[in-house]
């Protein structure tokens, strides 16, 4: 009698697509507690900056940053009559909040969450996103249990791609560390499945065209190369979907493996596969600090 074989399970693997992850009363005290013990900034960028507090934030992103809900619902509660502010009802999402405005939606008192800035080392496979349809494993599902509260990824790193990875709930950090104009570098190690030449280097020094746009890294270098294999070091500061890969295509280097490894002034060094630790306030300021003065000689 011959045995029928047995039909592989449909069903994702353990931890994936489970939408909205959760956290035991016990992860989130640990997780509280890790981040009070550590000399991580308390206060957005915006908040520690000298003057801010005259400018104020946006009534509509502040209440979103407190985690009350998205922007669009929090200007529905604010058009609906149900945001004070010092007592007083404010219906213009535009209102700025200053510091040590009392802020209540429908009565309760919102309380100003810490800014959180860690750093992750995302594994390979891992997606950066939140979307609950996802059946693939995503970086909330790993870091959720380990965090106080909600943070979202600075920037994207591939599902095939690993290493460093910025979280936060500082929007303002964020954008300042993500986009272009403020060139911060990120540097990848490269495994490429083949032997690759000096002058094959010095012709992908040159850059190439990314939807339209002509990349050039900010340096490439050549580490080590043999028969089987060859790994490149390639310094970015733009963040363009999976640029690093698609430049050493335009020079037939096929890339078999991707690590990111630096971050400005931060390495991935000593943290393990799925770890994560926080930043320090010096490490955080220093990165602003950098992004600023990379604007300011632009």
């Amino acid at each position: 009698m011959t045995s029928r074989r047995k039909k592989p399970s449909r069903k994702p693997s353990p931890g994936a697509g489970r939408g909205k992850t959760t956290r035991t009363k016990r992860q989130q005290r640990l997780a509280a507690a890790t981040i009070e013990s550590s000399s991580s900034a308390r206060q957005g960028v915006k908040a520690d900056e000298a003057g801010a507090g005259a400018v104020g934030v946006r009534l509509n992103k502040w209440l979103a940053e407190q985690g009350v809900d998205s922007r669009r619902k929090c200007d529905e509660k604010i058009f609906g009559g149900e945001v004070s502010v010092n007592g007083r009802v404010v219906s213009e999402p535009g209102y700025r909040v200053q510091q040590g405005d009392e802020v209540r939606v429908d009565g309760v008192k919102i309380s100003i969450e810490r800014r959180l800035y860690y750093l992750f080392y995302k594994p390979k496979g891992v997606l950066c996103t939140n979307d609950p349809r996802e059946t693939d494993t995503r970086v909330c599902d790993l870091v959720d249990p380990m965090v106080p509260s909600r943070v979202h990824t600075v920037g994207r790193l591939d599902k095939e791609s690993e290493g460093l990875l910025l979280l936060t709930n500082d929007g303002d950090f964020s954008q300042i560390i993500t986009h272009p104009s403020f060139g911060i570098r990120k540097t990848y190690i490269c495994y490429i499945n083949h032997s690759v030449t000096h002058a094959d280097i010095e012709k992908a020094r040159e850059g190439a065209y990314i939807d339209g746009v002509k990349v050039v890294p900010e340096s490439l270098r050549l580490v080590n190369s043999t028969k089987k294999g060859a790994t490149v070091e390639v310094t970015i500061s733009e963040g363009r979907n999976r640029e690093v890969r698609r430049v050493l295509a335009r020079f037939d280097m096929r890339v078999k493996r991707l690590k990111r490894v630096r971050i400005g002034n931060l390495s991935v060094a000593k943290l393990k596969r799925g770890a994560i630790r926080p930043l320090t306030k010096k490490e955080r300021d220093d990165l602003v600090s950098m992004a600023r003065n990379s604007f300011s000689d632009a």
